[in-house]
């Protein structure tokens, strides 16, 4: 689905009556791309977004406030605080087959309009633009200067300009475009006679004003029964074919101009809106297909989440290369060091020729650059060994014993040393599934706090060992019965989940939470829960003392797997264990543990409990 100039003109039609006269205040950025108008009228507040997003754009109402991923406001922003909060809505307009809408509103005292947002839906052009009465720009979202775009500027103190006029090039020549009120089958004829083998859809595209692949397609659905069908310019029957076309074309520019809107969500097998269009779709005849109450609830649901999920995957990508570059350093120091943990056969190969060289000491002549020891059945076979000439047999002996001694006081670090890198990378693959949960800014936030305690935006390789978690006072039950845990200071509240049985369930969704609800929430006969050998939530089932039916154990594995690294799959093990069994992993950061007396299930990952 896309907000083309067809939906475009029918979102205008709803808002001007839904938000005619509104009070406009607060006016919020939800998103880089995306404001928020809460537009009061009627005793209601209504959420307005207007998204200039590459892939995204659109103009429409929302069920709800939005969710803010931008925490300090651009300038932009603050610009239409200051020109918009506490004004009215004067009108809500649509150029006729064109992707732009304009929000006319007027200040207290004025009749008139003198201030108009507009918001050009443009794909990879759009903007949204604020203009006064005079027609001069006094800010937009994406500044284009001369330079860039030499029909036209958008910056502040430059004339307005609208998007260039849509042409079409017939024999060579540029036309304006055909409105589809106007069309004639003559007119898509003649152009499909110097394109013969495109599909009639791709005719109407080309010829069209406002037309985009959902309503070309549309039209030749109703026209000759398939969206993508071939029309011969020579058939015999090509006129009647191309005059149908036009007839399908005008009867939809009728519709729209009688304001008979049929909103349409299009369905997939489980029920979720897949697409949809602002009439009953010819294209989508042998889909599930649900009448919606409003082309601003059917854009709501369409896009639901899409814009936000894009931006917080996009506001999380300075942390992802500092993850990035976290897990690339620690697994070339663990090369490195495993690497150096082989080398102690050299260690061992330097201990037995000083033994040699200091046994044959008396038989090695001064000044000898080799020596080759005898076979003494060991299974090693005659040794030469490679001397300094200018040491004796002794001294030769004791450059390897030295050597030896380093080696082996160096061994005796590396394997403490490979197992904190492993515990580190552990770590910064718990921080990586933490950031690919995040849902919100809040959430990122979360990890980008841990990521600072865990000094790995350094890009240093500082070997301190991490700070060990500082373990709260174990108090055992609650001191009172009943009573809510208390809330964290870091990390953010755990998801707190209540099943129909009675049963509480807590899941951490990042390092600090899994931390709380383990060793805080928890007490020892509680059911712990994570996805085997994975990064992922910790889930705690709180018994009080009660055995827990399996099929609630069941679903707190699948909530485990859904939050875990492997929530794609189609069946996830989860291991659990009581709550007595989970300590901490030595010099491991928040949330790490090692766990005992395991059992596992499979799981198919769910976000919610049924």
């Amino acid at each position: 689905m896309r907000a083309d100039a067809l939906t475009l003109w029918a979102v205008a039609d709803e808002l001007h009556g839904l938000i005619a006269n509104a009070r406009i205040d607060p006016v919020i950025a939800p998103t880089p791309h995306a404001v928020a108008l809460c537009c009061y009228s009627g005793g209601q507040n209504r959420w307005l977004l207007v998204s200039a997003h590459p892939q995204l754009a659109r103009v429409h109402l929302l069920p709800a406030k939005p969710q803010k991923l931008v925490a300090a406001p651009s300038t932009f922003v603050m610009l239409l605080r200051k020109y918009l909060e506490g004004s009215r809505v004067h009108a809500v307009r649509a150029a006729r087959w064109e992707r732009v809408i304009a929000l006319d509103v007027r200040h207290a005292g004025v009749d008139e309009p003198n201030i108009t947002l507009i918001a050009e839906v443009m794909g990879n052009l759009a903007n949204i633009i604020l203009v006064d009465a005079r027609g001069i720009v006094l800010g937009a979202l994406h500044p284009v200067s001369q330079h860039v775009n030499h029909y036209r500027a958008i910056l502040p103190g430059h004339p307005y300009v609208p998007p260039p006029p849509q042409t079409r090039t017939l024999a060579g020549a540029t036309y304006p475009r055909i409105v589809p009120e106007a069309v004639t089958g003559a007119d898509l004829l003649l152009a499909a006679q110097a394109a013969p083998d495109e599909p009639a859809w791709r005719i109407i595209l080309s010829q069209l004003a406002g037309a985009s692949p959902d309503l070309a397609q549309e039209i030749a659905c109703r026209a000759l029964g398939a969206a993508r069908a071939v029309i011969a310019p020579d058939a015999a029957d090509a006129v009647a074919r191309y005059d149908a076309l036009a007839d399908a074309a005008r009867t939809i520019a009728a519709s729209a101009s009688r304001g008979a809107w049929e909103p349409t969500a299009i369905l997939d097998d489980a029920g979720q809106i897949v697409d949809g269009w602002v009439l009953v779709p010819c294209t989508a005849a042998g889909k599930p297909q649900r009448p919606m109450l409003s082309v601003n609830e059917l854009l709501a649901a369409y896009f639901a989440a899409r814009e936000w999920q894009e931006a917080v995957g996009a506001a999380g990508g300075d942390l992802r290369r500092i993850l990035k570059t976290a897990t690339e350093r620690l697994q070339k120091k663990l090369k490195l060091l495993r690497a150096d943990l082989k080398a102690l056969d050299e260690a061992d190969r330097l201990r037995h020729e000083g033994d040699l060289l200091l046994t044959f000491a008396t038989e090695i002549p001064p000044g000898a650059t080799s020596y080759t020891m005898p076979d003494f059945g060991d299974g090693r076979g005659a040794t030469t060994i490679t001397l300094d000439p200018h040491l004796t047999a002794v001294e030769n002996a004791n450059v390897r014993f030295a050597r030896y001694q380093k080696m082996r006081r160096a061994a005796e670090k590396i394997p403490e040393q490979i197992a904190r890198a492993e515990t580190d990378l552990a770590r910064v693959a718990q921080l990586q599934t933490d950031l690919d949960l995040a849902e919100t800014a809040t959430d990122i936030g979360h990890v980008r706090a841990e990521i600072a305690e865990a000094r790995l935006a350094r890009g240093d390789k500082d070997d301190t060992p991490p700070r060990k978690v500082k373990k709260a006072p174990n108090k055992g039950k609650y001191g009172v019965k009943g009573k809510a845990p208390a809330k964290t200071h870091q990390g953010g509240e755990p998801l707190r989940l209540t099943t129909p049985e009675g049963f509480t369930v807590y899941v951490g969704k990042n390092s600090h939470q899994n931390e709380y609800v383990t060793f805080d929430v928890a007490t020892g006969g509680d059911v712990w829960l994570h996805a085997r050998g994975v990064p992922g939530a910790h889930v705690i089932i709180k018994a009080g003392g009660r055995p827990v039916p399996p099929s609630i154990l069941q679903a707190a594995a699948s909530l485990a797997a859904w939050y875990s690294q492997s929530r794609s799959a189609g069946s996830v093990p989860v291991d659990y264990t009581e709550q007595r069994y989970v300590r901490h992993m030595k010099d491991g950061g928040p949330g790490m543990v090692i766990y005992s007396k395991e059992r596992t299930l499979p799981a198919t990952p769910r976000e919610r409990i049924d």
